[in-house]
């Protein structure tokens, strides 16, 4: 399994930048070649679908919400949000976990997360890790502007 780390910083405040990183529609706005699919407000337990592809060619990256917690408030050392998602696809699996704490000017960003592709044999993880930091980084980069 892959893990990576990114810390990116926003200018957007920590309630903001949480409502906009838990907007399903801002991420396919932000990823190229990816689609969610979704039903309803982001909450505990919602299951949505992330297609990334091109027309028939792609795969689907179904998902789960484990754990959805706002910050506490837009100032520095106020409770960080929390967000929790579960990668369940046969093609891409593994977890995502982000914070957004409150910072002196605007917000921080951490983005941890396990890829697993079944498919692929272990001794590619270093590679995988850093291909998904790469592209994890640049549509993280692109959400939190």
């Amino acid at each position: 399994m892959a893990r990576f780390e990114l810390t990116v910083h926003s200018a957007r405040p920590a309630g903001d930048c949480f409502a906009h990183l838990t907007d399903w529609d801002a991420h396919s706005a932000a990823i190229p070649l990816t689609r969610l699919r979704f039903s309803g407000a982001p909450r505990v337990g919602q299951e949505f679908v992330a297609r990334t592809g091109v027309g028939p060619l792609g795969f689907d990256d179904p998902m789960r919400v484990e754990l959805l917690r706002p910050p506490a408030g837009d100032r520095e050392g106020d409770l960080p949000g929390v967000v929790e998602v579960a990668k369940r696809g046969r093609v891409v699996a593994g977890r995502v976990h982000w914070t957004v704490a409150p910072a002196a000017q605007g917000s921080v960003v951490t983005w941890r997360q396990e890829l697993l592709i079944p498919w692929l044999p272990g001794w590619l993880d270093p590679l995988v890790g850093l291909l998904g930091r790469v592209a994890y980084g640049a549509g993280l980069r692109r959400l939190v502007r």
